[in-house]
């Protein structure tokens, strides 16, 4: 049994020598190191912490314009001359005709200030100066010149229409209406108003326009005044949106 053991030990003892007797045969691994050229481009890797970088695009730069000035208008004021202007109308229309019914009856009086049919012309007046002031509003004189003839129309026959309405023409017989409307384009009250209405409106459209025109000359001067503003406050941002590009 010894000797069998001997045997194994030594077999095993030769085993074992012979393994690295077989390793020196095998031919060397050469292992050659990668040489980096200088030229060679490297590249690096975005970090992922790192925040992203926005590509500057074209600037968009908000110029902030003035508000343009508002056109002053001669309506308003326009107007109220008007409704003042017809008190001046019914005062000279009741002198006038108070002097006419005295030179027909010797008699001078104003009881007819106490009938309603004497305002009828005041009110057409008054519609149609008003009417003629909201067209005309900045205009020159010619324009109320022109357009008290139509205020002088305007009273004539719209203070003949309601008075004939007035005494109930509508349930009258054609040939009497057609006499009764002949008859009132005579009457001196009418003329007196539509004569009366034509003058009032043309001299007060006078002082009227004067206004316009002043109102005019300041439109202009604000309108001037805001395209200089407006050409500095452009100058202004050319040249801030020039140096924040250079």
């Amino acid at each position: 049994m010894s000797d069998k053991k001997d045997e194994i030990i030594e077999d095993a003892v030769v085993v074992d020598e012979a393994t690295p007797g077989v390793s020196e045969q095998q031919p060397p691994v050469v292992v050659e190191q990668a040489h980096v050229s200088d030229t060679e481009p490297v590249v690096a890797t975005e970090d992922p912490g790192a925040a992203p970088v926005a590509d500057e695009g074209p600037r968009v730069v908000y110029v902030q314009v003035p508000p343009a000035p508002r056109k002053l208008g001669n309506r308003g004021l326009g107007s109220a001359i008007a409704l003042v202007s017809a008190v001046v109308f019914t005062a000279l229309f009741a002198v006038v005709y108070a002097l006419i019914a005295y030179a027909n009856s010797g008699v001078l009086t104003f009881g007819f200030l106490a009938r309603a049919e004497f305002y009828i012309p005041t009110l057409f007046f008054v519609v149609g100066f008003v009417l003629l002031v909201v067209i005309a509003n900045r205009a020159n004189w010619w324009a109320f010149i022109i357009g008290s003839l139509l205020v002088g129309v305007v009273v004539y026959f719209g203070s003949i229409g309601l008075t004939l309405l007035s005494q109930g023409i509508v349930l009258s017989t054609p040939q009497d209406a057609a006499q009764s409307f002949a008859q009132a384009l005579r009457a001196p009250f009418f003329i007196v108003a539509a004569l009366l209405a034509r003058e009032v409106a043309l001299w007060t459209g006078g002082i009227i326009s004067r206004r316009g025109r002043r109102l005019r000359a300041r439109n202009l001067e604000a309108r001037a005044a805001y395209d200089r503003e407006l050409a500095t406050t452009r100058a202004e941002h050319e040249r801030a949106a020039a140096s924040a590009t250079a």
